[in-house]
């Protein structure tokens, strides 16, 4: 995470000529797939869950965007196949799936991926963007602590690469003030250090799933060239386009 950290403020510092940098937050919604590998409780259902995003955009004269963004959201589904329990601990699970409740993989799903996107000007005050990104994503959970629907709860502490692309469209609504509406779509490949319950024989677990958050928000530009800059030249007499 530091190295992610120092990487991103290389790139937003490297060069001069930005031609604005901005702060944006939104909140929405994300689906998922369903689990590979040896995650034992596959859902057959696609569930619908919150999910929020923080990004740090720089703006480049060309039109590229480049920085860091943030996703956290939940990883579940459900399944109409039902799967032999487990003691958990503190309590004993007597099934897991076929009853409606969910399979909760990640409650905290935490993405932090640095991303290049390519920004495309509709008109005056309207962009639109696609590009790729790429990171290290966390899954955090109680897995101790069942509530009422849910119905099977993964271990906590899993991370692993994450990669994936994105698209959106901006429309400003003042002078630093826009609109977003954000579509992204990450893959994420989790490992644990700790064996899953019924793995036989006991092994680590790990498994890959993939989400797409949407979110919608404001952004807000941190730094920005007037245009009664452009065509001018900096202190270091490299040119505002």
């Amino acid at each position: 995470m530091k190295r992610l950290l120092a990487l991103s403020i290389l790139l937003l510092t490297y060069n001069a000529q930005a031609q604005k940098v901005s702060l944006a937050i939104g909140a929405g919604g994300a689906t998922n797939g369903q689990p590979t590998d040896n995650m034992v409780y596959k859902g057959d259902q696609s569930l619908f869950n919150y999910a929020v995003q923080a990004k740090l955009t720089y703006n480049t004269v060309t039109n590229w965007q480049y920085g860091i963004v943030g996703h956290m959201h939940e990883l579940s589904s459900k399944s109409d196949s039902t799967y032999p329990g487990f003691p958990n601990r503190y309590l004993k699970v007597d099934s897991v799936g076929g009853d409606g409740k969910k399979l909760l993989y990640s409650k905290y799903t935490i993405a932090a991926c640095l991303f290049l996107n390519k920004n495309f000007q509709l008109g005056e005050k309207t962009n639109f963007y696609i590009g790729i990104a790429a990171g290290w994503g966390f899954a955090r959970n109680n897995s101790l602590y069942y509530e009422e629907n849910i119905s099977y709860v993964a271990a906590d502490g899993g991370d692993g690469f994450c990669y994936g692309g994105q698209l959106g469209i901006s429309q400003m609504l003042g002078k630093r003030t826009a609109f977003f509406l954000d579509v992204a779509f990450r893959q994420y490949n989790f490992d644990y250090d700790a064996g899953a319950p019924l793995v036989r024989p006991a092994e680590d677990l790990n498994y890959s799933i993939w989400a797409l958050p949407i979110t919608v928000g404001l952004s807000y530009d941190l730094f920005k060239v007037p245009k009664s800059a452009r065509n001018t030249y900096n202190v270091r007499k490299r040119r505002y386009n």
